[in-house]
């Protein structure tokens, strides 16, 4: 990459000032179309495919079972190392190794959601679930990809901020196409027609790569670099990198066995939960750290720069000195810099974005079904209330975030974000207990008539039954009001999350620790959704929601407590180590 150092001149301009000049950038709109792209297989698979799954009658527990599938997200730093330092794609050498891999991914997604327009997932629920599979691994793949190449491009603090925000916008633009756009055109054209669509716009999306620049940073690899590995003993190597491939392998088998099982004979997905759900956080998180933990204080392992084939003479001590930098690196870096904070950063990590990580595979289910408390509102209800308050809310919510950020600080917000996440799943308790909370807010208020106005405008109630149109109004104006409300704590607690990591993160290993980090926020979530299923049908949504907010009450408590942590320590864990490499 250039150099990140801006010039004397160029920081006497105000920040607001640079930050717009660098929208004339094409890595801004590259930036743009390649998280669009990064969002239509996220909100299909995610999505529409569960509200698919409801409206042809799958049960809540199947769809939790099916929505393991989102492993992939979860554990997509089990792979990153790989990508750290990526060789370019046969045949696409000449884009260079990010954009080539890019590419190769955005074809291989735009193929796997036209084989959803095809699937009857009635008959091939099966089919369904691998191609499924298939997705949540080439999705954040690419993901992880795109992450490497918005942190290698940006020339400056304002680049990173700018283009952050552009994901987020080009994330949920997709939301809108695979949420909102995409319900209505399901109500009058059917799934295949749907998907088909998503697939068209997959492919508009990958003109990003092929606007985007490839990173100078991938072009130009350097013979040497700093690293742990030389100053360890030699024979502690070897047992370590096993340990932490046995214990990923271990926990990766795990969740495929179950989910074969629970396809076939209908294992308990809450027996799996409380029973193999523990283990597979402690394999896939707590052994590497604690690996690592005893490689930095008991063995002091401390960054040398050295050359890359430095005490690697066989094939096989090649391949160990390989895997040992490209995994306990990055995981070494953060033990070494936050010490015992880093306890609190890996639980904020799987907990901040529980309640919302958990929920989401059931709103559809909530939505639009009749049983276990669900409301059984049409897809056009959803499709306005969801994604279409429900995007605006999150961009709204995430504006929000990014002002207070900039008056309040990072860690207030952070503070904040937790508690309105948690606060957000009463107003859904209140919605399946019949709404009286919500109905009196909006008698005080008088926001039914504009909301009931706008559903008029949209062609959902047909006002010649004056009755029937008043209680069609109230009920939609109940789900827009509280959609928009929880989209908007949502935007503001991601907004702060993203904040929050972004500070952890060392830039030399952003590809590794940010995967590591951002995949963590999804784990518990994901692997309480099959209990949360079976939840849902024996005590219905209410119960659901109440617990879901008190489990939220967690992070709250965990940020509180980080935030005091960091308030002892300004530079908050901050990486102090050989920055300069990724510029």
């Amino acid at each position: 990459m250039t150099d990140t150092v801006a010039e004397p001149s160029a920081q006497t301009e105000p920040r607001v000032y640079r930050a717009f000049k660098a929208l004339k950038d094409r890595r801004m709109a590259a930036m743009f179309l390649l998280s669009f792209a990064a969002g239509l297989p996220y909100g299909a698979t995610l999505g529409l495919l569960n509200a698919w799954l409801t409206e042809v009658g799958i049960t809540p527990a199947t769809i939790g079972v099916l929505s393991l599938v989102s492993m992939g997200y979860a554990f997509k730093y089990l792979w990153a190392p790989i990508f750290q330092t990526p060789r370019p794609v046969a045949g696409l050498r000449q884009l260079g190794a990010r954009r080539s891999w890019l590419l190769l991914l955005q074809i291989i997604m735009t193929g796997l959601l036209c084989v959803y327009a095809i699937v009857d997932p009635v008959a091939n629920i099966g089919l369904v679930a691998f191609v499924a599979l298939i997705v949540s691994l080439v999705s954040p793949t690419h993901d992880l990809i795109l992450d490497a190449w918005r942190i290698e491009v940006a020339r400056s603090d304002e680049d990173k901020d700018l283009m952050s925000a552009l994901y987020q916008f080009g994330y949920k633009s997709a939301g809108f196409i695979t949420g909102f756009f995409a319900l209505l055109m399901a109500d009058y054209y059917g799934w295949t027609f749907v998907f088909v669509m998503v697939a068209g716009f997959m492919v508009i999306a990958i003109s990003g790569t092929l606007l985007a620049p490839e990173p100078a940073s991938s072009a130009q690899p350097s013979g040497r670099r700093a690293s742990y590995y030389p100053s360890l003993p030699p024979g502690i190597i070897r047992p370590a990198v096993l340990t932490m491939a046995a214990s990923w392998a271990i926990a990766l088998l795990m969740i495929v066995q179950f989910v074969i099982r629970a396809l076939g004979d209908g294992a308990s997905g809450r027996v799996f939960v409380q029973q193999q759900g523990p283990w597979i956080v402690a394999l896939t998180v707590l052994v590497p750290a604690a690996i690592s933990a005893l490689l930095v204080f008991r063995y002091k392992g401390d960054v040398v720069e050295t050359d890359t084939a430095s005490r690697a003479g066989s094939r096989t001590d090649r391949l160990y000195a390989s895997l040992f930098r490209a995994i306990f690196d990055p995981f070494m870096d953060l033990m070494q810099r936050l010490r015992w904070g880093v306890i609190l950063v890996l639980l904020l990590a799987l907990t901040y974005r529980f309640t919302d990580a958990v929920w989401g595979s059931f709103a559809y289910p909530f939505y639009l079904g009749e049983n276990y408390g669900a409301i059984g509102h049409s897809l056009t209800d959803v499709g306005i209330a969801s994604k279409f308050f429900g995007v605006i809310a999150t961009i709204l919510g995430s504006l929000l975030g990014a002002v207070l950020i900039a008056t309040l600080g990072r860690m207030p917000v952070f503070f904040i974000g937790g508690i309105v996440a948690a606060v957000t799943n009463l107003l859904y308790a209140d919605l399946a207990a019949g709404a009286a909370a919500l109905d009196g807010f909006l008698s005080f208020t008088r926001l039914e008539t504009p909301l009931v106005a706008f559903a008029e405008w949209a062609g959902k109630i047909q006002p010649d039954d004056i009755t029937i149109a008043a209680d069609q109004g109230q009920r939609l104006a109940r789900l827009m009001l509280t959609i928009f409300a929880e989209n908007i704590a949502g935007g503001l607690a991601l907004v702060a999350m993203t904040a929050y990591l972004t500070s952890i993160v060392n830039p030399r290993f952003a590809a590794v620790q940010y995967a590591l980090l951002a995949s963590l926020t999804m784990l518990i979530g994901t692997l309480g959704r099959p209990w949360l299923g079976e939840l849902i049908e024996q005590r219905g949504f209410y119960y659901v929601f109440i617990v879901t907010f008190w489990l939220g009450g967690v992070a709250v408590v965990l940020s509180a407590i980080e935030w005091w942590r960091q308030s002892r320590d300004p530079s908050g864990g901050k990486s102090l180590i050989l920055e300069e490499e990724v510029s």
